[in-house]
């Protein structure tokens, strides 16, 4: 199984069980008994997800030549507001498309 799949699997796993239940044939597939395994990776995924984005941010506030912390708490800067919505819809789009 491919770990990068697993929603995918799990998807392609309830299909296949529901065409199996409706043939006629043997399904030991439960939504139930796989439920909590799914929590579990979409909590992991979810924490991991946040971690890198943690870094990814800390990562470009290091390369600016200025904080943009600082910018945004103390100036009220509104275009480094921006700049950080940006990076962290970039990096969640790209730590999403790396999960799935």
């Amino acid at each position: 199984m491919n770990r990068k799949l697993p929603g995918l699997m799990l998807v392609i796993s309830t299909l296949s069980g529901a065409i199996a239940a409706q043939q006629g044939v043997g399904n030991s597939y439960s939504f139930w008994n796989e439920l909590p395994l799914g929590l579990a990776a979409a909590l992991i995924y979810s924490f991991l997800g946040i971690i890198v984005l943690m870094i990814g941010f800390k990562i470009f506030d290091w390369i600016t030549p200025f904080s943009l912390n600082r910018e945004i708490e103390e100036k009220n800067n509104t275009a480094a507001g921006l700049i950080v919505a940006g990076i962290m819809i970039a990096l969640g789009l790209i730590v999403a498309a790396a999960i799935l």
